[in-house]
């Protein structure tokens, strides 16, 4: 019998998620990065479909897999990855609402729902701490350079509108 490669840490942590049945939607830093932004961060900030007063599963589930506490949203896990949880993001529209816009993304081969880059540039922007306000030019930079790329692939281009002549001297 062949041996199953070891989940890393976080997808062990996404499928002891999936298998509590707490979705997630990734958010920020790393939701733009998975949708080409050019940045870095440290950690994943996951938002969870749970009640903020049942953050105790989630206790439970990092240290299950030998993870560390740091704070009621801040974990790390066995090696090193750090993972913010989110119970009620800034500037979002209910859980339901931005998970049915999110697409499906991948992250340790574990199938994750990834926040729309405009919807992580709302939330950024809704912060309103120093550091999102930082990086609002890259993302909406981003932003514009991807919808220029879908236009170009999907082979849309904006009409231009022929100007009409008065006389036709005007050609000359």
């Amino acid at each position: 019998m062949p041996l199953q490669p070891q989940d890393s840490p976080l997808g062990a942590f996404l499928k002891a998620l999936r298998e509590e049945k707490i979705d997630c939607i990734l958010i920020g830093a790393m939701a733009a990065i998975e949708q080409g932004a050019p940045l870095m961060t440290v950690d994943y900030d996951f938002w969870v479909s749970l009640p903020e007063r049942q953050y105790i599963r989630l206790f439970t589930i990092v240290r299950r897999q030998g993870g560390t506490i740091r704070a009621r949203t801040l974990y790390e896990l066995s090696d090193g990855t750090q993972v913010n949880v989110i119970f009620e993001p800034d500037g979002l529209r209910s859980f339901d609402a931005e998970w049915k816009s999110s697409r499906w993304g991948e992250l340790e081969s574990i199938p994750v729902k990834v926040l729309p880059l405009r919807r992580v540039i709302t939330s950024k922007r809704a912060a309103n701490r120093e550091k999102d306000l930082a990086v609002l030019p890259i993302l909406e930079r981003t932003l514009r350079l991807a919808k220029r790329l879908k236009q170009r692939s999907s082979g849309v281009r904006k009409a231009v509108r022929p100007r009409k002549l008065r006389n036709p001297h005007e050609l000359d």
